[in-house]
């Protein structure tokens, strides 16, 4: 987890500490340009900008021809306000800087460890130097006192507060050039995650008992909902179907196809470990006896020690299929022996476990088994096809289904269905004691086919029916800057300018699906019929990615020739190679950025790095997430369940840029500290302005919700400019004007609304 991510997580609005990165501009330097000719102007604040030439930009931005020009007025004014949103920032960080070291202290004083951990990560974040800011007396003494706590966490087997303790340590140690102070409390987290894991798998009341000590922790006063007993089966549905032929071919498969040549060892290496784990937990007691005798436990792990031993004597080149077959044969027998777990809850522990380590060793998170029990929906994630009635449910404290939102346009929708709706009958069935899995699969079915909901409702008296036509669900990316209404049939009506007078248009793409590029057409064409499009941003934030076909369409609509994206087997040789297709580029040309951040992933990542490689667009933001891998599906089924294999076998690799002999691989490397996308223009974002942004769009977002529980209008998406809660969209929105200013004066067209009517 990235540290904005932390600080959005744990409710902190705090500060980058890297937010000078942005562009400032002083009002001393917004000068008016001798007889430059604007055209020219614009053509190298354009340049500059593509170059990466920050300081170049914005000398070029304070000194913008045209001193009686209307035109050029308001951009000069554009720029002032942007000026005044980056000088507020700063002091807001330093505020908020000094008011986290006196939490810290505070907290210190009082022996409140974890909150004064999270002050720590806060006063590191909000300070120039990370690494400074570790070595203060203060930080360097919570260090230690942490360490010390965390410890007898664990001894306690008190999981949660070990594991509340250790992401904080890792996540001040990261990034601060002390790689293995960072590795150590990465791998104690992880061990630390797996037991969790596991409590939350087979031991749901001792999960329970750890967090109701830590919500008598945070809140001692407050509440705490009884234990629903309900809980404790699920773990039978979590392997029923599991078999060893499942877990042989997986392994199988992964030691000789698997991207970064792996072998047999890390797979035998992390099963083994896991299963060490596994019975080493002895809360788990509560659902396998066996894991509650001492006794049986320590022989059981005996046995996964001498598996160790056996491993090690042997070279990899001779470890194959009969070690593993041997090994897991010696764990079955032991099993039997000593703790009698049910041998598919082997299976999957050790199958887990054994792409645990490829997560580990070579950043490979994406490789992983789909065991029988996620087959079916694993399948409509790959085929696109959702057909049910829209509606995003979770567990609450008391194990009841929960409505989180209907999705909009859906029948759930159409048909009344509230957020916070408790689901308490499908089809006349009771729904107490289900998981959320047996949930989807009772409400969802074949399209045309009805479905009856009962509901609870927050001040209905009685509960509420439902009845619902199941359908194809569409999932939309594509979304315009500012929702004006529904239609009938609950799609929206987008206004797509985020500047009208200025003729630049928003695009924001949430994912890469099958109906992305057709309705990223459609979009283009009702721009175009509106008005006269002369710039485009499209925001690629937070888009984890998608179809490749998908991210290639929409990178040969600006590249009419030359490579989009290849690919690169375990062995370094091209395996795939997919090149633009001529007179496909209807965009080309168009002055278009492209924003990117940590969240833009995958398909994002190809077409911004694509772009970015044939001077097709800029791209601005931060460093993109670093998801360049390839994964394949293969069949693990046996003749009485269905099982995948999902494994990474390429690498994607991006066009060579000029200079360039081969282009650059997006995927994050074990050590590696270049990949993904680097903008041509890098434009932090503080956790605080990602937070209010993301707020805001989502509110403005929601027009079947007009108020909201206080009353208040949903708000004016054209704040994130106006009020500078987006500096990467403001900037973005600059350079653009910057580059059509020429156009704009041409015209006599004054470019004045953020968002037009």
């Amino acid at each position: 987890m990235n540290r904005t991510t932390f600080a959005l997580r744990s409710g902190h609005a705090a500060f980058a500490a890297t937010l000078l990165a942005s562009l400032v501009f002083s009002p001393a330097t917004l000068a008016i340009g001798g007889d430059e000719d604007l055209s020219a102007w614009s053509t190298r604040v354009w340049d500059a900008a593509m170059e990466g030439q920050v300081e170049q930009v914005e000398r070029l931005l304070g000194e913008v021809p045209a001193a009686d020009s209307p035109v050029a007025s308001e951009f000069r004014d554009f720029v002032a306000s942007r000026n005044q949103h980056a000088t507020a920032s700063d002091e807001a960080r330093r505020v908020a800087r000094d008011e986290a070291m006196a939490e810290l202290t505070a907290d210190l004083a009082e022996n409140e460890l974890t909150k004064a951990l999270t002050a720590a990560v806060r006063v590191q974040t909000l300070s120039d130097d990370w690494a400074e800011a570790l070595d203060q007396a203060e930080v360097l003494d919570l260090v230690q006192r942490a360490e010390k706590a965390r410890g007898t966490a664990e001894a306690d087997g008190d999981w949660l507060l070990a594991q509340e303790i250790l992401f904080r340590l890792r996540t001040l140690h990261e990034d601060v050039g002390r790689s293995e102070d960072y590795l150590r409390y990465h791998r104690a987290l992880e061990q630390v995650n797996r037991r969790i894991g596991l409590l939350a798998q087979y031991a749901p009341r001792a999960l329970y008992d750890l967090r109701l000590a830590q919500a008598k922790r945070i809140a001692p006063d407050e509440t705490f909902p009884e234990f629903n007993p309900a809980f404790a089966e699920d773990w039978k549905e979590q392997v029923r179907g599991i078999s060893q032929p499942m877990l042989a071919a997986s392994l199988r498969t992964i030691a000789t196809q698997h991207i970064a040549n792996v072998g047999w060892r890390p797979l035998l290496e992390g099963g083994i470990e896991a299963l060490e784990i596994l019975a080493s937990t002895s809360a788990l007691g509560e659902s396998f006896p066996g894991l509650a005798d001492a006794d049986k436990a320590a022989a059981f792990r005996q046995t996964c020690d001498q598996c160790e031993t056996l491993l090690a004597a042997v070279a990899d080149g001779d470890l194959g299929r009969r070690h593993a077959s041997r090994i897991i044969g010696e764990i079955q027998l032991a099993n039997q022996r000593t703790l009698e777990l049910p041998e598919a809850v082997l299976f999957r522990e050790f199958g887990d476990g054994a792409t645990e380590q490829l997560a580990r060793r070579f950043e490979d998170q994406y490789t992983e088994i789909i065991w029988p029990e996620r087959y079916r929906r694993f399948q409509q994630q790959v085929e696109g096809s959702f057909v049910g009635v829209g509606i995003l449910i979770r567990h609450d404290e008391k194990r009841e289904i929960v409505v989180v939102n209907p999705l909009e346009g859906s029948p759930a929708w159409r048909g009344g269905v509230e957020p916070d709706d408790r689901i308490i009958e499908v089809d006349g069935v009771s729904t107490v004691g289900w998981s959320t899995n047996r949930a989807v699969d009772e409400i969802t079915g074949p399209a045309g086919r009805p479905v009856e909901l009962t509901l609870r409702r927050e001040g209905a008296e009685e509960p509420v029916k439902i009845s619902l036509i199941r359908e194809p669900i569409k999932m939309r990316s594509v979304n315009g800057w500012w929702k004006k209404g529904l239609d009938e049939h609950g799609d929206p009506d987008w206004d797509w300018w985020l500047d009208r007078a200025a003729g630049i248009g928003y695009v924001r793409l949430t994912s890469f699906n099958d109906d992305s590029f057709s309705d990223f057409i459609d979009a283009v064409k009702a721009m175009r019929a509106e008005g006269n499009l002369r710039g485009l941003v499209l925001d690629l934030r937070h888009n984890p990615g998608g179809l490749l076909k998908s991210a290639v369409d929409f990178t040969n609509l600006y590249v009419d020739h030359g490579v989009i994206v290849t690919g690169e087997d375990r062995r370094g040789n091209e395996s795939m190679r997919i090149d633009a297709q001529r007179n496909r580029s209807v965009l080309a040309g168009l002055p278009t950025v492209v924003l990117v951040n940590q969240g833009s992933a995958s398909a994002s990542e190809i077409v911004a790095g694509a772009l970015q490689a044939h001077g097709a667009a800029l791209v601005l933001g931060d460093r993109s997430f670093g998801k360049g891998s390839v994964q394949e599906v293969h069949d693990l089924s046996d003749r009485q369940s269905p099982a995948m294999l999902k494994i990474t076998t390429q690498l994607y690799r991006l066009p060579a840029s000029e200079g360039e002999e081969k282009g650059r691989l997006v995927h994050k490397q074990p050590g590696a500290e270049d990949w993904g996308v680097n903008p041509d223009m890098v434009v932090k974002m503080t956790p605080s302005q990602i937070e209010k942004a993301l707020t805001l769009r989502d509110r403005a977002d929601r027009i079947a919700e007009v108020d909201d529980a206080e009353g208040e209008p949903r708000p004016e998406i054209a704040a994130l400019v106006e009020e500078g809660l987006d500096p990467q969209l403001e900037m973005a929105l600059l350079v653009l004007k910057a580059r059509v200013l020429a156009d704009l004066e041409q015209a006599a067209e004054p470019a004045i609304a953020v968002r037009g009517g």
